[in-house]
């Protein structure tokens, strides 16, 4: 199976755990593809979730380490189309990149393929963790073809982390990021060996989920702690 990673061209927790874990796993991918930081223009929130890493690796000192072609490129160029087809990438994995357009997802063969921190689709888009806490649904993560639409496409893997009496916001951003890695190996495994059509489809109707509110957020820690404090 041929394989191409799209990835940030910055040190970034997920893009080296996914590279590292891909090798660790016997799967060497043909090249990966690394955009530039974009700056989002999104509301300030007032909660952290994600750790302050201090020592994240480069992701083109381990391409260089390990021998694969390392290009920095807009992910949506016409330069990613061209490399997708001369090399028959016949999976794309994200292990970081914004929005993929519909004539990069045509140009792989079966599929790009996205983990999500958020159970699809109750909890879809952005702020899934937040989300999930603020409604009371499920915390995990779920592996899915992409497609045009956001959040979308065909689900191939959902899997719930654990949670414990202690955790704070930060532990279980973490835990998810810990899980999508440790799905990585899984899904590969499932996808090829199976069709995309096998795997269900998430219907044209589903929405995505608006970002969560300042005053929603307010809410996150009193909730968190009641749904712990039950475990």
């Amino acid at each position: 199976m041929k394989l191409a990673v799209f990835a940030y061209n910055f040190p970034h927790k997920k893009t080296q755990d996914f590279l590292i874990r891909l090798f660790l796993e016997g799967y060497r991918a043909e090249f990966v593809v690394a955009c530039e930081p974009i700056k989002l223009n999104l509301p300030r929130s007032i909660l952290r979730v994600k750790p302050n890493h201090i020592d994240l690796l480069h992701p083109e000192l381990i391409c260089r380490k390990l021998n694969i072609p390392y290009y920095v490129l807009a992910h949506n160029s016409i330069k990613v189309v061209d490399l997708l087809k001369v090399n028959n990438i016949e999976v794309g994995i994200i292990a970081g990149a914004r929005i993929l357009k519909t004539n990069i997802i045509q140009a792989v063969s079966k599929g790009i393929i996205n983990f999500h921190p958020g159970l699809i689709p109750e909890a879809s888009g952005l702020d899934a963790l937040k989300r999930a806490i603020y409604y009371g649904l499920p915390i995990g993560v779920t592996a899915h073809f992409i497609d045009e639409r956001i959040d979308a496409g065909r689900i191939i893997l959902k899997q719930e982390i654990p949670l414990r009496k202690d955790d704070t916001l930060i532990d279980l951003s973490l835990r998810l990021a810990e899980t999508q890695t440790n799905m990585l190996p899984k899904v590969l495994e499932m996808v090829s060996h199976r069709p995309i059509t096998d795997f269900s489809l998430i219907p044209e109707s589903t929405k995505i989920n608006p970002p969560i509110t300042a005053e929603m957020e307010k809410e996150i820690p009193k909730k968190l702690a009641e749904r712990l404090q039950i475990l």
